[in-house]
């Protein structure tokens, strides 16, 4: 019998090197929230730790709303989470989520807190309990998940999984970082204003140049006046490196009718130059519909019209365990796996597409989280799924680790030396080379970071402490 035995949450701040503009929003500092997960059999006892930005605007997305009143939102969610989650017990940490998660959304529900929002909560509480367990059993994630010992039952989530044989087995030692180009970055070194006084690349072509990246995000406006240049631009550069490019575009929730997303397909692929990539390199469209429509039969009709052409997928209509489904039965290509809907829910997910076969898409995305907790647990996922890239962007919008406790750059860089580097200005950062991150002693630890964490320099999570500075 698995029991939490002690749950607690503290916050830090860290602020980006450059903007990153996302949707409605432009992200320049955020909090980043730890939670601490204590378990026990019995017989002995074991922490495990997850942390996760308080993004603004991602999780309503409502332009009216004042950034501090998102901050005690999410922070509400968390909170939550936490208090329901001290003292759950059951055989496996996927039984203890069950009950937790249950919990949570029929609060949500209750409350009228959206279901992205309220999975903010129990997504961290249950990284940390997976931590936890796999410190408590002594086996690294792959292997414990592998055989059975998380009491991962993918056919709870989506019943007709029932006998579904299992993920295909994951290969490499590696895996692809997909580069995110935002609305605003710049794609060349003219175009940079502001420099940041550090060592590391600004625009796409030096990003291209330093980490030797061949996997990218594109983030689109859904005006095609706007997106066309600006993806021939970034074709241009790709095609200038002589890259062999894999890209997925993000359409931020741009459009709010089934025309717009037929008329806008149509012209990308009625440009000559765009036409073959957008037919022979693009993986999917991730979320083009706002989250109002993205689910009804508009949504459905224009992807119907659309049939072969092009493969979309949702993310932030993704706001409940059973939501994928749903969206693929209404002829949606998939989804998308982010740390903040759930690892077990991710998983479940990638069962999904696997049963499902053809043109079926899951990706696994970012919200420019940063190592060495987030980054970490998030490749491993990733690799376990099978996916070979991933999309990661907090390296360079914010680069540098979250600030867990004072050492914690020596400590990361001590515990996975492949993954972590220290650069001439004496930070610890990711280390990206050929444009890929190193997985082996990821997938050697507990769950993605193989020391332990010392939280007791950070305050306490609150609204004040959450919101202080921003």
């Amino acid at each position: 019998m698995l029991r939490i035995s002690g749950v607690r949450a503290r916050v830090t701040h860290v602020a980006t090197r450059i903007p990153f503009r996302y949707g409605i929003a432009e992200m320049v500092a955020a909090p980043h929230v730890v939670v601490e997960v204590t378990v026990s059999d019995g017989s002995s006892e074991h922490r495990g730790w997850a942390s996760e930005h308080l993004p603004p605007k991602w999780f309503t997305k409502d332009p009216d709303s004042a950034f501090v009143d998102e901050i005690a939102d999410m922070v509400q969610v968390i909170e939550h989470a936490v208090a329901v989650a001290n003292g759950l017990s059951g055989d496996s940490a996927f039984e203890v989520w069950q009950q937790l998660q249950a919990e949570q959304d029929a609060w949500a529900a209750d409350a009228g807190i959206p279901g992205l929002l309220a999975g903010l909560g129990s997504a961290l509480v249950e990284r940390a309990l997976i931590d936890a367990t796999c410190r408590l059993l002594g086996e690294p994630f792959p292997r414990a998940l592998a055989l059975g010992m998380l009491g991962f039952n993918p056919a709870s989530i989506h019943p007709e999984l029932a006998g579904f044989a299992g993920l295909a087995r994951p290969t490499g030692s590696t895996i692809a970082i997909r580069h995110t180009v935002g609305l605003s970055d710049p794609l060349t070194g003219d175009e940079v204003v502001d420099r940041p006084a550090d060592d590391l690349p600004v625009s796409l072509e030096e990003i291209i140049a330093r980490y030797g990246v061949t996997h990218f995000k594109i983030k689109t406006a859904g005006k095609l006046d706007d997106d066309l240049p600006r993806l021939n631009r970034i074709l241009d550069l790709i095609d200038a490196a002589g890259i062999d490019p894999v890209l997925t575009i993000d359409g931020n929730e741009s459009m709010k009718t089934a025309q717009h997303l037929v008329e806008w397909t149509r012209g990308l692929l009625a440009d000559e130059r765009l036409a073959p990539v957008i037919r022979e390199k693009l993986v999917a469209v991730e979320q083009p519909f706002h989250r109002s429509i993205a689910l009804g039969p508009e949504a459905a009709a224009a992807l119907a019209e659309l049939g072969d052409d092009i493969a979309v997928i949702i993310d932030e209509s993704d706001d409940a365990v059973g939501t994928v489904r749903a969206a693929m039965d209404l002829g949606y290509a998939g989804g998308t796996y982010k740390g903040c809907k759930g690892v077990f829910r991710g998983l479940a997910n990638a069962a999904l597409v696997a049963s499902r076969g053809g043109r079926s898409v899951l990706t696994a995305e970012d919200l420019s989280t940063v190592p060495p907790l987030t980054v970490a647990q998030d490749l491993v996922v990733a690799h376990v799924m099978g996916l070979t890239h991933i999309e990661r962007n907090g390296h360079h919008y914010f680069g540098q680790l979250a600030p867990l406790q004072p050492d914690i750059g020596e400590v990361a860089r001590a515990a996975h030396p492949d993954v972590y580097e220290r650069h001439p200005d004496g930070t610890v950062r990711l280390r990206i080379v050929d444009g890929a991150v190193a997985l082996d002693s990821l997938l050697a630890a507990p769950f993605g970071f193989a020391a332990e964490i010392d939280m007791d320099t950070l305050e306490p999570l609150s609204v004040a402490a959450a919101a202080r500075g921003m």
